[in-house]
């Protein structure tokens, strides 16, 4: 029997719902995991950079879109699982550089040991304890997307595929 705080068995009939409705809630809270990610790059990029920073969740060309101090924004649910930061990559040095690009794995990370501790750690109403599988699950695979060194799937901003995180890093101590 698979359980976590409550008892029932996820892989039974009477688990089945709760399952499905984890999966629904991977797929919506897309946006907001990349969302903890990208801010993991801005936040070092406005400690290190004197320009603007650019941040994009989801497809480009949103109508949600804005400026608040140093940050342009652009939010779109279409496509939730693509962000980008956009800073002066050429003002930084290695170390600095470093930081902002680890800054988003951080995140990413941090956020999921939390939920994970939340979930193991403590007893919640089911519905909870759902909303927190889904909201752990999205962003363990945002970081592990993020970490290992390859090439993501292509879009419009780049049509040969954005480096993930991890590319970025080996490019930056082994090339």
């Amino acid at each position: 029997m698979i359980s976590l705080g409550n008892s029932i068995d996820y892989l039974s009939i009477q688990g089945l719902p709760w399952v499905l409705a984890a999966w629904v809630g991977l797929i919506l809270l897309r946006p907001f995991a990349t969302f903890v990610h990208e801010v993991g790059h801005i936040i070092p990029a406005l400690l290190f950079t004197k320009q603007e920073v650019f941040i994009r969740i989801g497809q480009s060309g949103s109508k949600w879109n804005g400026k608040i101090g140093n940050i342009l924004w652009e939010f779109n649910l279409i496509n939730g699982n693509e962000g980008f930061s956009g800073y002066d990559k050429e003002s930084l040095n290695k170390a600095s550089l470093f930081i902002v690009i680890s800054g988003g794995l951080f995140s990413s990370f941090f956020m999921t040991f939390i939920v994970g501790w939340q979930i193991f750690g403590n007893h919640h109403p089911i519905w909870i304890e759902v909303l927190l599988v889904s909201w752990f699950c999205t962003n363990a695979l945002v970081f592990i997307r993020s970490v290992i060194p390859l090439r993501l799937k292509p879009t419009n901003s780049f049509p040969e595929g954005p480096p993930s995180d991890g590319l970025e890093l080996k490019n930056l101590f082994f090339k």
